[in-house]
């Protein structure tokens, strides 16, 4: 196991702590109405510390609003499901089975409490991630505002390609409809503080880090020795991640550091040799940014960009890379939005190094099939409320192996209580490319759900 840094960020939010009570203490900050910038507005966000884009029956409540009467909501759905086949890159058969999914919050003055279960059939690979998707507690008193408990973070702003998420661990073996509903909490404690109108930093510590469940099938992309399963791996590593944010008129952007223990896994070669590589958790320092900006009311850009590096000596067939991604987006009428982003991604391998069963996995998990690779985005997305139909489709084209990837996650609002959700996703290229390897993931799934609320 690479040996993780132990740089602590505890300076930092001390630091960061005593400069936002000076500034509260001088001149309060009022309370600020929702920003009227078409780019931020186009990544919905459940809030600063977790980010994640709401579930289609998720309640979305300001959460601005702190009242200081109790005040309790809470949806229950159930869901049919019927999917082409699986994620497991095994080539199996079509798949049935039903989903439940519950999520409650309770709030009161600076108080807020949040629940979020899910459970599916084995059919469907819901056990392959904890039904507790997330169980938190927060309290905001002044500039400063803490949670603890499991919660699902979502970094970045560029859309579907984020650099920058970089602590959300995702079950990839899961049938679900809507590409965010596959993230798992992560269990931390964080602190947000606000530094003035327009800028607050975050500071996050996880004892643990769960790596991303990996399809069972993933060891038939380079070779054939078997399906070997990797799921339920936790890093008993600590992770500290430290982020600052500004929000703007016209532009919104954060800076980031993550340091700790990957989400993605890694493989390496066993001993002796025919046995099945194993896998691991590397240690990572991942530096991020990224921006939203308004150019006018139709036209906006967006963009990330994050380096890597890992701690010690890379795993097999893997080094230290730039990924970034760079977009251009116009709102049309309807509720519309299109967006055409640039992807680069650059590693810097070992050319020497002599190739391995663990290299070619790393590789395709990696996305290092190729040492720099360029790739062109092209998404139609429309937003939830703006209509009955709401949803995002898109191409990813790489401009160097010839890969493609479509993707389609729609929403058909019935009536209100029921949806009719699609998601399409099929891959093509060469298999020794990022995207070819991956063609046996191609599916198509349809899911009917129904949603139930209740408040008080």
């Amino acid at each position: 196991m690479h040996r993780i840094r132990t740089t602590s960020l505890l300076p930092v939010a001390i630091a960061l702590a005593c400069a936002g009570a000076a500034a509260w203490a001088q001149d309060p900050p009022p309370q600020s109405p929702p920003s009227e910038d078409p780019a931020s507005q186009a990544t919905d966000v459940d809030d600063t510390l977790s980010s994640e884009t709401p579930a289609p029956e998720a309640d979305a409540t300001d959460d601005t609003a702190l009242p200081t009467a109790p005040r309790w909501t809470g949806t229950a759905s159930v869901a049919a499901v019927a999917a082409s086949g699986t994620r497991d890159l095994d080539d199996a058969g079509s798949r049935f089975g039903l989903a439940l999914r519950g999520r409650g919050e309770w709030r009161q003055s600076g108080w807020r409490a949040l629940g979020e279960i899910a459970f599916g059939s084995e059919r469907l690979a819901y056990d392959a991630a904890p039904w507790l998707r997330q169980a938190w507690l927060s309290h905001a008193s002044g500039p400063v505002e803490w949670r603890v408990g499991r919660q699902i973070l979502s970094w970045g702003r560029a859309d579907r390609l984020n650099p920058t998420d970089n602590l959300a661990p995702r079950n990839l073996r899961g049938l679900v409809a809507d590409i965010d509903e596959d993230r798992m909490g992560l269990d931390s404690a964080s602190v947000r503080l606000q530094l003035g109108d327009r800028v607050n930093a975050t500071v996050l510590h996880a004892p643990r880090m769960r790596a991303t469940v990996l399809p069972d099938g993933i060891a038939s992309i380079p070779a054939t020795f078997g399906a070997r399963r990797v799921a339920d791996q936790v890093s008993d590593q600590n992770t500290q991640a430290l982020r600052v944010d500004y929000a703007g008129n016209a532009l919104d952007a954060s800076i980031s550091i993550v340091d700790g223990p990957s989400v993605n896994p890694a493989f390496v070669d066993a001993l002796p040799p025919g046995i099945a590589p194993h896998a691991i958790q590397p240690g990572v320092r991942i530096i991020g940014a990224d921006f939203s900006a308004a150019l006018g009311d139709r036209w906006g850009l967006r963009g990330e960009f994050a380096s890597t590096t890992f701690d010690g000596r890379a795993p097999a067939g893997l080094g230290d890379f730039r990924y970034a991604v760079f977009g251009v987006e116009r709102h049309i009428d309807g509720g519309w939005l299109a967006l055409a982003q640039w992807v680069h991604r650059r590693a810097e391998r070992d050319s020497a190094a002599l190739p391995s069963l663990a290299s070619a996995l790393n590789r395709a998990v990696w996305f290092q099939t190729e040492a720099r690779s360029d790739a062109v985005y092209l998404g139609l997305n429309r937003a939830q409320f703006e209509g009955a139909l709401s949803g995002n489709v898109g191409v990813l084209q790489t401009l160097d192996d010839r890969g493609r990837a479509w993707f389609a996650n729609v929403a058909w609002r019935i009536d209100d209580h029921w949806n009719l959700l699609a998601r399409w996703q099929h891959f093509s290229g060469p298999m020794e490319s990022n995207l070819g390897a991956l063609r046996r993931d191609s599916l198509l799934l349809l899911e009917l759900r129904g949603t139930w609320g209740a408040s008080r």
